[in-house]
């Protein structure tokens, strides 16, 4: 058995459990409590250089930090190799690597935690005592979940889940007494979350968070307060941001005010209120160009963009657009810079470049479609189909009207489904009042595109579809399965099923079940014909929907369409 990592029994508290526990952009977290940990020596010249980095990360001052680790790094290398050199090498690494994702060097991280899940792993099976063991496994957590942040940050949404269900299964084997890996690996869950526009999925984890992991308490606070804005609940999102700040100045972590400041900037962009979110993003690019910290700079630039343009500015919105999607390739955030080609097509619409705002969409949606962001598909998807239709009012298309509209109603319908099913994700009722709002200006458009097209029996299933019942569902209830197939009247109330199915609302009940918070599932299918295996409302462009976005429109469940009596 190696001596050194048999005997080394304090080893395990070199690495403080919390270390790294939300975004490392707020690494100086870590390195506070690496500092105050008790007991470790790895010995000179590494305590003193560890409580240096450790330092100036806190200031911060990451390429000090850097310069720092690089030293360490090449003193360990040249010593002569052994289980818990390698070890030592991969726990320098995994540093090096965490700061270079607070630095935004996304390649150089890619490197560093590569190499140090290398040396980490390739000890796995060497014989070791309990505390090398605990030391190694926290090294491993703390490396893989460095990992999933990278993943993440590059738009690699399902390696990312990969290495955050590994890091999960070695949990089950680290004395977590604390619940401190839990609540990072949770955090992680809620970043991902987001990451995919699972807003309401990662509202109530958040929430729930909050609660059982309180250590995490300054993250999630801040997630919340993103969630929050994104879904254009700007009163919530500011208590959360002010209560993410507050902790964040408890705790002297600066690195987690400055993203408050630039996550406050976009919440006033959210809202309208361009004067105020240019300055917040003013004074946030310059810390983050400051500090070289070029993806949070690229962020800034890409929302400053948005704001030129809306202030009829394209050649600084042009400018702007370009430099940010540089940065943003440069370091390979590929989700973002994927954003930021969508920015620059609707700059191109404005300025009459069809071909251009067609390229950069395309591209756009290429890159989503490939990482698995369904809801933003949707989203260029409905770009598409409103160029669709102001191309449709600004020239006569004559006999390729008919052709025309369709190509935009297949873009549009699907996309509107999308979004409307969306609002089941949440919990709340705000949440999901305010979420329809925005789904609402995309069903408007495919309540536009289907008048002009003067197809009444489109017209007639889409406003079935929006009058359908809604299942009642006080938890997440699944209604696959179900059997019932009772008609809800709009006018009336409820219904109870006698087979146990989940109580069913009438529409106007429905819209009142929303208003005060009780969970609905998504609608029945509308069975048009009498016919066993007939036609169903929207059927091709629900399939459609469910195929392109993956995501469930309607449930299992069915009912009959009841016809008008005179």
């Amino acid at each position: 058995m190696p001596e050194d990592l048999e005997d080394l029994e304090d080893l395990e508290d070199l690495e403080d459990p919390a270390a790294d526990l939300a975004d490392p952009k707020n690494s100086e977290a870590s390195a506070e409590q690496e500092e105050q940990a008790p007991g470790l020596s790895y010995g000179e010249p590494f305590d003193s250089g560890f409580a240096a980095a450790e330092r100036h990360q806190l200031t911060p001052d990451l390429p000090a930090a850097l310069a720092v680790y690089g030293d360490l790094l090449a003193l360990a290398e040249s010593f002569e190799d052994s289980p818990d050199v390698r070890l030592l090498r991969g726990h320098l690494l995994s540093d090096i690597g965490t700061v270079q994702l607070a630095a935004t060097d996304l390649p150089g991280a890619a490197l560093s935690i590569g190499r140090s899940l290398d040396l980490v792993r390739g000890i796995a099976s060497v014989p070791m005592g309990p505390n090398g063991r605990r030391l190694w496994l926290e090294i491993l957590l703390k490396t893989l979940l460095a990992r999933v942040e990278l993943l993440r940050r590059t738009g690699q949404f399902d390696e990312a889940q990969e290495a955050m269900d590994e890091a999960t299964a070695l949990l089950s084997e680290s004395d977590d007494i604390e619940g401190l890996r839990t609540a990072e690996i949770g955090l992680s869950r809620v970043h991902l979350l987001m990451d995919r526009n699972a807003w309401g999925a990662a509202e109530e984890l958040a929430s729930a968070l909050l609660v059982d992991a309180p250590l995490a308490g300054p993250y999630l606070l801040d997630c919340l307060g993103v969630v929050c804005a994104s879904t254009m609940r700007f009163e919530q999102a500011e208590d959360y941001f002010a209560r993410a700040e507050e902790a964040y100045l408890t705790l002297g972590h600066h690195a987690g005010r400055q993203q408050v400041l630039s996550h406050r900037a976009y919440a006033a962009l959210q809202a309208g209120h361009l004067d105020r979110a240019e300055e917040l993003y003013a004074e946030a690019a310059e810390v983050f160009e400051r500090q070289g910290q070029t993806e949070d700079l690229a962020v800034c630039e890409q929302a400053r963009a948005a704001i030129a343009a809306h202030r009829g500015d394209t050649a600084g919105a042009a400018a702007l657009t370009a430099s940010s999607l540089a940065r943003f390739q440069q370091v390979g955030a590929a989700i973002a810079a994927a954003d930021t080609m969508l920015l620059g097509a609707r700059h191109a619409y404005e300025r009459g470049d069809i071909d251009e705002m067609q390229r950069l969409a395309q591209g756009a949606r290429d890159v989503y479609q490939e990482r698995g962001v369904y809801e933003r598909c949707a989203q260029v998807d409905l770009m598409l189909a409103r160029t669709l239709e102001d191309n449709l009012n600004r020239t006569d298309h004559g006999v390729h009207e008919r052709t025309s509209l369709a190509g935009a109603l297949s873009l549009a319908l699907p996309a509107a489904l999308t979004l409307e099913a969306a609002r089941y994700d949440f919990a709340t009722a705000h949440a999901r009042s305010q979420w329809l709002q925005l789904a609402d200006e995309a069903m408007q458009l495919a309540f536009r595109l289907a008048l002009r097209s003067n197809d009444q029996g489109l017209i007639f299933e889409l406003v079935e579809h929006r009058c359908a019942g809604a299942s009642l569902a006080l938890s997440r209830t699944s209604t696959v399965g179900s059997t019932a197939t009772v008609f809800p009247d709009p006018a009336m109330k409820t219904y109870a099923p006698d087979d146990g199915a989940p109580l069913t609302l009438g529409g106007i009940a429905a819209e009142a079940a929303a208003s005060v918070g009780l969970r609905v599932a998504p609608p029945p299918k509308i069975v048009m014909s009498a016919e066993a295996g007939g036609r169903t409302a929207l059927q091709e462009y629900v399939q459609a929907a469910e195929f392109r976005y993956h995501r469930r429109i309607v449930s299992e469940e069915e009912v009959p369409f009841c016809p008008p009596t005179l």
